[in-house]
């Protein structure tokens, strides 16, 4: 076989789909680990300003523990010596004053004043007594201003821009200081908040607008830290990241397109035809059993069709053989009873006396799963069990204990069971009474004997005598003339009958539209 040029288009647009997922998939992997990468930098960031505010507060509290624990007199020149001594030695600290009653009294810097200034309410008061001023107006030094912690009789006076040189490019940042118990959250450097006070202290990892952001407080302080950066600085930054991905995911593409490309170029019948069940490329015909006395319809065969990828019919004896051989023909059965259920359910269903007959195969009978898998189609579409026939040919009855045991319990679950090309196959007459089926499908060869005079055509009356001393059902097949119709209908004996002379196999629209005409026959007779 070759591959003809309509065939190469769908295979070329299923190996770039193939190649542009794989890509995509890349690209989306790499933009999920470029985030989980972007949110590990930023809480990095964020701790590590943590830190930096820890030192910086630890720094705030050992010096005002020092300087409420002064021997001196308060405001004594020993006192305020010592106020010189701790900024001098410190890193952070401007100015140390000394309040008392919430008036300053003394500084570092301006000594004992001349009269004590009254201090203005605070800013923020942590949960531990601190009171904090931000950039405050700076009585001892005009036109400057600083942060102020005060605790107990001790003013601290921390230089400005002590975060002001932190920041980590393309990352920025906002340090706030955050009273958990009143939920006040109060910016002190960096960008602007933009986030609530609520999400700060939740410490929350949220995208607003084109920005990402992180927050992180402080377990031993009020500080807590806002880390943030733009969509597209993170692109940027996990560039190469995304991209290494990315490339993964074409060299993923390039790998699965190309196996796609060996698959689909392998046109074996065998391939073809596992192809053909993978992407449902088989269909399904009905061929009408009728009343052979009236010409009602009682039912259809189901008949498994295909065209392989090159356009070609493949008989159905041919690829059921392939099937079998390669030990898939119970996926062909599953393919063919799907259509049945989504083609004719609502029929079945609002018909309950009409049925379908489906062919199985040995392996079907041998397979522990057929039969769950048969009940659980029928109860998905609400399907009664007398709707689907089972048809089984006489030569796969070969195990007779096998054979016996499955159709008995195909039987209990209310499905009626033929025999299909009866006469052709191993069983002699008296087995068919052990199998217990509920019909037998005489082989075409024997209709075609009828009037000829033939050993063939003597057979026909003992087969037919034997079926109704058993109490089975005689379903005869290809019938094609009127004279074979006639030899059948003029028999004292109840039979049923396919063939072109009833109507060759159709799609299903075209079987219920067939089905309703003859019953509208009916009424008018």
């Amino acid at each position: 076989m070759r591959m003809t040029a309509n065939h190469r288009i769908p295979i070329a647009i299923r190996s770039l789909a193939v190649l542009c997922a794989c890509t995509v998939t890349g690209l989306v992997v790499g933009g999920l680990v470029a985030y989980q990468s972007t949110e590990l930098k930023l809480d990095h960031y964020g701790r590590q300003l943590i830190a930096y505010a820890e030192a910086y507060n630890s720094e705030i509290i050992t010096t005002l523990d020092e300087v409420n624990a002064s021997p001196h007199p308060f405001c004594s020149d020993q006192d305020i010596n010592r106020l010189r001594e701790l900024v001098y030695h410190g890193h952070i600290v401007k100015e140390i004053g000394r309040v008392r009653n919430n008036m300053l009294y003394c500084t570092s810097v301006n000594g004992r004043l001349d009269h004590p200034i009254q201090e203005t309410p605070a800013d923020l008061v942590t949960p531990s007594g601190k009171s904090i001023w931000l950039n405050k107006s700076l009585y001892s030094v005009p036109g400057m201003r600083g942060d102020i912690t005060q605790y107990g009789e001790a003013d601290f006076i921390a230089a400005q821009n002590a975060f002001g040189d932190l920041r980590e490019d393309p990352m920025g940042y906002t340090t706030t200081l955050a009273n958990h118990v009143t939920g006040k959250v109060l910016p002190t450097a960096g960008d602007p908040l933009k986030l609530t006070n609520q999400e700060v202290l939740a410490e929350r990892e949220l995208l607003r607008g084109d920005t990402f952001y992180v927050a992180r407080c402080s377990e031993r302080f009020a500080p807590c830290m806002v880390t943030s950066i733009t969509l597209h600085k993170a692109w940027l930054m996990n560039s190469s990241l995304i991209g290494g991905f990315a490339l993964i995911g074409v060299l993923a593409g390039v790998v699965f397109a190309s196996m796609n490309l060996l698959h689909w170029n392998d046109r074996s019948l065998q391939a073809q035809l596992r192809r053909a069940l993978r992407y449902n490329q088989i269909t399904v015909v009905y061929q009408p059993i009728v009343e052979i006395k009236t010409g009602k319809i009682v039912g259809a065969e189901a008949l498994a069709r295909w065209i392989d990828e090159d356009g070609n019919y493949v008989r159905p004896d041919v690829f059921v053989s392939a099937a079998e051989e390669l030990g898939i023909i119970g996926k062909l059965t599953r393919v063919v009873l799907d259509c049945v259920v989504t083609e004719l359910g609502e029929h079945l269903r609002s018909h309950p006396q009409f049925y379908i007959s489906v062919n199985i195969a040995a392996a079907d009978l041998a397979d522990p799963q057929f039969l769950p898998a048969l009940e659980n189609v029928l109860r998905t579409h609400d399907i009664a069990t007398r709707s689907i026939n089972l048809e089984l040919t006489e030569r796969s009855t070969a195990d007779h204990h096998m054979a016996i045991s499955a159709i008995h319990k195909l039987r209990e679950r209310g499905h009626q069971f033929f025999i299909d090309d009866f006469g052709t196959g191993y069983s002699s007459l008296s087995y068919l009474n052990q199998l217990a089926v509920d019909a037998i499908k005489i082989d075409r060869a024997f209709t075609d004997a009828i009037g000829t005079g033939s050993l063939t055509a003597a057979i026909v009356p003992q087969i037919l005598s034997m079926a109704a001393t058993l109490g089975v059902t005689v379903v005869v097949e290809g019938v094609e003339r009127a004279e074979q119709s006639a030899y059948f209908a003029a028999l004292q004996q109840h039979i049923l009958a396919q063939g072109w002379h009833f109507g060759e196999a159709i799609p299903a629209k075209d079987l219920m539209r067939l089905f309703e005409s003859r019953e509208a026959e009916k009424l008018l007779a």
